[in-house]
Formats: structure tokens, sequence, C-alpha cells
């Protein structure tokens, strides 16, 4: 799990498998977007909204839409928000540069740019690359 923005983290799965981490970083909120939750469940006391998301150009533009929207309201609410996916290097990574660009000055670019440059395994797949920019009106 990496802090790529103020209130905002990124990982994987095992990011949430261990309440410590979590409760450390104080995260309120986790947006999970795996289909399946953690084997152990997610740990108490944090808010868990789930999208579950597919990879690559298969991803479907609602779910990436109210993923990117939970981070935004959480993150708009001032509540520490960790959203993950398996490995925390793409699915995870579009939905928080989404988020990062509505709720700052970075324009879409600087925001991947931010996540990537915080979070190594970072390597979102260009669809999802393509579909944060559809979000955000950066094509027609």
């Amino acid at each position: 799990m990496h802090q790529v923005a103020d209130g905002l983290y990124v990982g994987g799965i095992a990011a949430v498998s261990e309440t410590a981490p979590l409760r450390d970083a104080d995260i309120e909120v986790v947006v999970g977007l795996t289909h399946d939750p953690p084997a152990g469940g997610y740990p108490d006391p944090v808010r868990v909204i789930r999208e579950p998301m597919v990879d690559g150009p298969r991803n479907e533009a609602p779910a990436f839409e109210r993923a990117v929207e939970a981070t935004r309201d959480a993150l708009t609410s001032d509540e520490r928000a960790l959203v993950h996916c398996s490995a925390g290097a793409s699915r995870s990574v579009a939905v928080a540069a989404a988020a990062l660009t509505e709720t700052t000055d970075r324009d879409l670019e600087a925001a991947f740019q931010r996540v990537v440059d915080r979070r190594p395994p970072a390597d979102p797949h260009p669809a999802l690359v393509r579909r944060a920019a559809g979000y955000l009106g950066y094509e027609s």
C-alpha cells in the first residue's frame, strides 16, 4: 500500500488482509475493485465500497465511474481512502488518478504521473487510461 496523495492510498488485495496497516494509515474507506473480497474478508471498522471491475478493454464504464465517484466522495469528505485491485497496478491506479484529477488542480496526465511515481508497481492498462480520459471528458 502506497500513499499517492493526501488521504489517498493505492494497493493490492494484500493491503486489506491485515488491520494494522489500515489502522496505522487511518484508512476509513476501502474501494475494492476485485471480484472476490480478500480471503479473510475486510477488516473492521473500515467502510467498504465494492465495485468489481475487469482489467483491460473489457472494463465496463458504469463500474469504473462508480469507483471513481466513491473515491472522490471519500476524499471530498476528508476521509482517508484506499483503492485496491488484485495487484494495485492497473485498475486501482486508473481509478485513483481519475479521482485525483477531480479533487485537485492536476490534469489527468499529471495525476497518473503522481500515482505511478508513488506506487512502484503501477502499470495501468492503456484501456483503463482511455476509460479515465473518457470519464473526465478528455476525449469525445
